[in-house]
């Protein structure tokens, strides 16, 4: 026993209680974080000159998704923007489509690949970006929805003179799927998680969707060149290349957002971790750091209150301790919750947060023995 200002501690009870203690202050580090980052972009930009504008959208075999999407943008109330869509490698009705299309709309481009590459969706995107005339590149997945013709308009009033990197909300929508509450879950936390480490300098993409960055300083830095090396995620690493705290904006408001309509059954749920893992494999260590230091200490501090729940006399401090932190977690999440626009998160998500490192421990070490390398579509 250890005596401390006339207490008496076990040995492993003092070790949980120290490090109960720790790991509370570092997750609620954590939720001040979120928190300012739950009330930031409140103020819109006041924009004297509105910037222009190319959304890019590489398909390949989504002609209905293209017939659902491709309207919904050109009725964008906005004025200087155009549609870009590369058609790579399609096989359906796509390109008649596009080329129908493109006699009642001057604001759409087409380009079409014929022929497939060791980098297909870099080729896509560069071809995009080198048929698009305008300042700004946003880029949309054919699976994409905008429910709103003031989408772009809000996209643009968040911008500001110093912005180079952007990165909206995605909404899952898809009623049907194993892994809906999976991707739903999943999505949201990371935009949060992510979005808070702005803060630190340490900005980080979550998707391929719904993001922008200008297009002069991509063909300035000649693209893709320093990313490469990895056949999959080549957007979202060129984003993690150039973002930093001044020059990025996370889109936190519902009327930038975009839904996404695809599957959600348990082999896209496996798909969607393992290109999530793929693409953290490239962070830096700061990221790396600030995404393992939030795990680990959440993993211990619930752990260490389960165990000084059954043996520590200082259970109902303990248990107070661990209440008042999901609480506030859950005050937060509301907040952040309703400001993208999403519905019934809490209290799923704070459960999801608990399992969710083992559901990843077990998706990195299966990519490590089995080896399976895969080209992202």
């Amino acid at each position: 026993m250890i005596e401390i200002s006339g207490f008496s501690f076990g040995v492993a009870e003092l070790v949980l209680l120290v490090g109960f203690v720790l790991m509370f202050f570092v997750q609620l580090f954590y939720q001040l974080l979120m928190a300012t980052f739950t009330l930031s972009g409140k103020k819109k930009v006041k924009q004297t000159d509105y910037p222009s504008f190319s959304i890019i959208v590489p398909s390949r075999n989504y002609e209905e998704n293209l017939r659902e999407l491709i309207p919904s943008l050109l009725e964008q109330d906005y004025r200087d923007f155009e549609v870009v869509v590369v058609d790579d490698c399609s096989s359906d009705g796509t390109e008649w489509y596009l080329a129908e299309l493109k006699l009642q709309s001057n604001k759409l481009k087409t380009s079409r690949i014929i022929q497939e590459t060791d980098f297909p969706n870099a080729l896509a995107i560069t071809i995009g970006v080198r048929a698009a005339s305008k300042e700004w590149l946003v880029f949309l997945n054919p699976l994409c929805r905008v429910t709103s013709k003031e989408w772009l308009k809000s996209f643009a009033e968040e911008l500001k003179p110093e912005t180079e990197a952007v990165f909206g909300f995605v909404k899952y929508i898809s009623p049907i799927g194993s892994m809906r509450k999976f991707f739903r879950y999943e999505n949201f936390n990371s935009f949060t998680l992510y979005g808070s480490a702005r803060y630190l300098g340490l900005a980080m993409p979550i998707t391929d969707m719904n993001i922008a960055y200008k297009r002069e300083q991509f063909l300035s830095r000649r693209g893709f060149a320093a990313v490469l090396d990895s056949p999959f995620s080549e957007n979202e690493l060129y984003l993690n290349k150039i973002a930093n705290r001044h020059n990025t904006v996370y889109l936190f408001n519902n009327s930038t957002t975009v839904n996404y309509t695809g599957d959600t059954d348990w082999y896209d749920g496996l798909n969607f971790k393992k290109k999530q893992l793929l693409l953290r494999s490239k962070f830096t260590a700061g990221q790396t750091a600030y995404l393992w230091i939030n795990t680990l200490s959440r993993l211990f501090f619930d752990a260490s209150m389960v165990a000084l729940l059954i043996i520590s006399p200082w259970r109902l401090w303990v248990a107070g301790i661990w209440l008042f932190k999901i609480v506030h977690e859950l005050i937060w999440g509301i907040v952040e919750m309703k400001r993208l626009g999403e519905k019934k998160i809490f209290p799923g998500l704070i459960l999801f947060r608990s399992i969710i490192p083992f559901f990843n421990s077990y998706m990195s070490l299966n990519q490590f023995f089995t080896g399976q390398k895969r080209k992202w579509k």
